[in-house]
Order: structure tokens, then sequence, then C-alpha cells
């Protein structure tokens, strides 16, 4: 990947060189302990250069109103890569020991800075908002961007270890179990996908989806198990995910004729929700019942709905429940379809007139669906048959939210239909455009509104039928903010989607983007480079 240093260097200079030149950060720090804050506050160091810093006259400041001197470093030597650990006299793993007073946030942006000791150099963390005192960041100016105010006994650290693009919000994270000293944790969100399953009396084989929902790869190992009547049936290690990557895994074992569960572990995964599945003895498919489109923010006038789709015909009683376990309650009938579940069917035909009077079916209980984000889960009496999470940032009043099929993975996204959703009817779906000339990669939806859903999509076309992709997006200074693809291997075709997102999963800020390509047969050969840019707006 030297190429892609190469071109950003050429094409932004100095502006690059700036984004990499520090070399010691604020990596963690935890400025409100769990209890009394004296002798527990502690802040962590880090070297991401590549020779030994002396650290002897630096040091550190906290800011409420104005920036005040609490520490001066001692002597210290502190080699690349390495942390360095400070913190008061109850911390008994810090190097070196002082009791800091740091600001607790609350009510406006608070402030810690590290100072070189010949003053030439700042790293700054900013946290709460708003910035009513004006708190300078590295740039001598006030600062615009802060990372969240943590909870009492959690730290602020960065989403990866030494890197620091000067922009508090994306940089940090809240972290529930501080790693004073030791590497950041990375909060990869794995999740389980579609299924197949075809049994034979006492034998099952299972054809599974595994996917990195995340925008970044773990470190860890994830693990795979099956278990039915708390016996445990397929235990299996699953090696890391490239950053929005999948996997089919192919399993087979001896079980009873009942529901088994599947359970996928990752350590520090932030949504375990959706990493447990059970899969019913009737059930051949996941995709013959399932969740399929619903609306959670109507506009005014409008009602929630939520559309089911049933492949074979599957007659009985059905539950929706939510994250407080209240249940939406219906029958459905022994025919195959669209069926759109809500409370007012005579309301929901005036919304949406083309929605066929035949798939609507009036609850028999209702729980009203939370804008900020929730989870739904369809079930009947045999268990869980699909799921649901969706977070509240990707609702929009009057739009639905829908299931797409992308590379064999279940996937959401908001509904492009010109009256926000399609109830009793097939899911709209991303515009598509014509395939590219073979070797060649076409950029569209450019500007994008990703707070409204819209997407960039990168459209390929190769010659041979498996191949590599690796893209990346960087913006102008020459940071990295997400990567889209990290050496996937993928068919001959296809399209690859960027949601406005950085790699913490928040919105990037409207702006040029510069997304970098590089595609290479899978059995190696020449190595396919572009660049394109893209503009984000709203």
């Amino acid at each position: 990947m030297n190429w892609i240093r190469i071109f950003i260097l050429i094409a932004f200079g100095e502006l690059f060189c700036f984004a990499l030149k520090a070399a010691i950060v604020i990596n963690e720090v935890c400025y409100d302990p769990a209890g009394s804050d004296e002798g527990f506050e502690w802040i962590e160091l880090y070297n991401n250069g590549s020779t030994s810093i002396q650290l002897e006259g630096a040091k550190i400041l906290s800011g409420g109103s104005s920036y005040t001197l609490q520490y001066t470093l001692p002597f210290f030597e502190l080699r690349p890569q390495r942390y360095l650990l400070i913190g008061g006299e109850s911390l008994t793993t810090a190097q070196l020991y002082y009791n800091f007073s740091f600001q607790n946030g609350g009510s406006e942006t608070d402030g810690i800075q590290y100072v070189s000791s010949d003053g030439t150099y700042t790293d700054t963390v900013l946290y709460d908002s708003p910035n009513i005192y004006q708190l300078w960041d590295d740039h001598n100016c006030p600062g615009l961007n802060f990372a969240l105010d943590v909870p009492a006994g959690y730290s602020l650290a960065r989403i990866y270890d030494g890197c620091d693009t000067d922009n508090c919000e994306t940089d940090f994270i809240a972290e529930a179990k501080p790693t004073p000293g030791l590497a950041n944790r990375l909060h990869c969100d794995y999740a389980l996908g579609i299924y197949e399953v075809e049994r034979e009396n006492n034998y099952a084989q299972l054809n599974l989806w595994l996917k990195n929902l995340s925008s970044f790869s773990p470190l860890l190992t994830a693990e795979l198990t099956i278990t039915q009547n708390s016996e445990l049936l397929v235990q299996q290690a699953i090696a890391p995910l490239a950053a929005a990557d999948s996997l089919c895994v192919n399993l087979a074992f001896y079980c009873n004729p009942e529901p088994f569960t599947v359970n996928f572990f990752l350590p520090d995964d932030p949504d375990s929700t959706n990493n447990v599945l059970t899969i019913p003895y009737d059930n051949a498919t996941q995709a013959s019942l399932y969740l399929n489109e619903f609306l959670a923010y109507p506009e005014s006038g409008n009602q929630e709905w939520i559309e089911i789709y049933s492949e074979q015909g599957a007659p009985g009683t059905y539950y929706i429940a939510d994250s407080s376990a209240a249940k939406i309650r219906f029958v459905l009938p022994a025919v195959s379809g669209y069926f759109v579940i809500c409370q007012n069917p005579d309301a929901l035909l005036l919304r949406y007139p083309e929605c066929p009077a035949s798939s609507i079916i009036l609850a028999e209980s209702w729980t009203y669906l939370n804008n900020d984000g929730d989870c739904l889960v369809l079930k009947n009496e045999t268990g869980t048959l699909d799921s649901l999470n969706y977070p509240g940032e990707e609702i929009i009043k009057g739009v639905s939210r829908e299931r797409v099929l992308v590379d064999s993975i279940s996937i959401w996204q908001n509904c492009y239909s010109a009256k926000g959703g399609t109830p009793g009817l097939p899911n709209s779906t991303i515009p598509q455009t014509e395939l590219p000339a073979p070797g060649k990669v076409t950029l569209t939806g450019s500007p994008c509104d990703a707070k409204k859903g819209e997407k960039i999509a990168l459209t390929y076309h190769f010659s041979s039928p498996e191949n590599r992709i690796t893209c990346n997006i960087y913006d102008l200074r020459g940071s990295k903010i997400c990567s889209i693809a990290d050496y996937a291997l993928v068919n001959a075709s296809g399209v690859l989607y960027w949601n406005g997102c950085n790699q913490n999963g928040t919105f990037a800020p409207r702006g040029l983007y510069i997304i970098l390509w590089e595609a290479q047969n899978a059995s190696g050969g020449k190595i396919t480079r572009k660049q394109l840019t893209a503009v984000l707006k709203g």
C-alpha cells in the first residue's frame, strides 16, 4: 500500500505531514473514577513514532475555564509503540505517580493537554460541550470537536492506539472497561447473517453467513458455538474478519430433532444482540419467514407498521417483541407473500393505496416502536424466527427501514421510494448503475446526504471470477477515516457502498473525500489502482 502514501504526500503535502508528525499522544484518560476521584485519576501517554522520546520537562495541563498546570514529567524515556501510565497513588500499575485533579465535565467543555518540554507540540483532548470558555485545541484555536463526557468509572480511549486525526469526536470512545497501561480495546461488531439448514433424522447441515459490521478488523479470534438443551454440539474458532467482510461457514453435526442455538462470540463486541440465533426445527431456511420492512417514526396522520414476508405460507399466531419485552400479537394466514401488521388497516390503505388490502393484518395487540433505536424479535411458540436492531440515528421521520440482501447478508437501509415506504410490495432498492467496462470502477451517488440514508456506490466489473479489493476513504488532510474493503474477496461484478460514516460509525463531516481503490485478480497479477473523489453534504 505504499502507493497510497506516495499519492497523498504528493496531493496534500504539508497537510498530510501534519497529520503524522505527532509522536506523543494522550491515548486514554480516566478523569472521573467510580467513587472518590482522589488518588484514582490517571492518564496514559503513547509514543506512536519510530524513535524513543525523552519526556523530561513535558507538562500535563487540565482545562476548565482555562488550562492550568497539573504535572511536569521527570526524566523518562518512552520507547516507540509503548505506553506510559501516570496516575494516583491508589493506581498500583502506574509507572509515574501523581494525584491528578481533572475536570469531570457535566455542563461545558473541559480539556486535558500534553505539552512537549520545548512547548512546540501539544496533544489535546476536549470533552463535553459547549465550549463556552473557548478552550484551545492543538491548532491554538477554540476547539470545535469534542469527545463524549463519559460516565463515572469509564475512561475516554482512542479507538486505535496512537491514531490522532485532531478530531476528538471521532478519535475517542467511551470505554466501560478501561485498559490503563495496556492496548485499547477494538470494539468490533460481529453479526450472524442468513442461514440455510438441512435436517435428516439426527443429522444437520448448516450453511451460515458471518459478518463484520465494523470498518476495521478485530485483533482477537472469535468463537462460534452451537448448543442444544445446554449440550455443546459445535465449537469452532473464527479467524479475524476484515472490515465489512463476510464469511460463510459450513457445519455438519448430529443433533436431536429440536431447535438449536448458534452463538457467535467476539471479546468486546459492543452489540451482543446480533450474535445469538435460535434455529427452529421446522424452519428449513431463515428466509421462509422474516421481518422485511418497518416504519418506526411516522409523519403526522400516519401510523407505525411492520411488514413480514412469508415465503411458503406459515399459518399461526406470531409475536414481535421489543427490548422491553412488550409484544405485538398477530395471526398469519396459510398463504405466502407480504403481510403488513398495523393498528388501523383503513388508514394504512389511505396512506399507501398501492398496498394490496389482502396483505394488511390488524394486530391483536401493539407496542409502539422507539424512534431512538430498539430491537425487534419475531417469535412463535417454537422460539425466535428473526430479529433486528436499529439505531436511532438511522431513523428518519416518514421513511421506513427495509431489508436488502447484499452478498448473501441481510442489511437494513432507508427506503428509496418517494412514498417513504412500500408496505405489501417488494422493497425499493438502492439505485443501480450499469456495469462499467471490465477492469473499471465507477462512482455514483455523490454529492451524498448520508444523514438522509443516501449512500455512495462504487460499481466494479472484472474479467476474472474471483478478485481482491482494497478500498479506503481519506479526508483532505490525508487521514484515513474508514475502510470499505480490506483485501476483500469478491466476485466478477458488484457494488460497494459507503454510508458516509467514519470508522467509529458516526457520520463524517460534510466536505470532499478521497477514495483510493486497489484491485487484483485473486490468483495474483497486475494491480489496478484508482483515485476517486466524493462529496458529503447535509
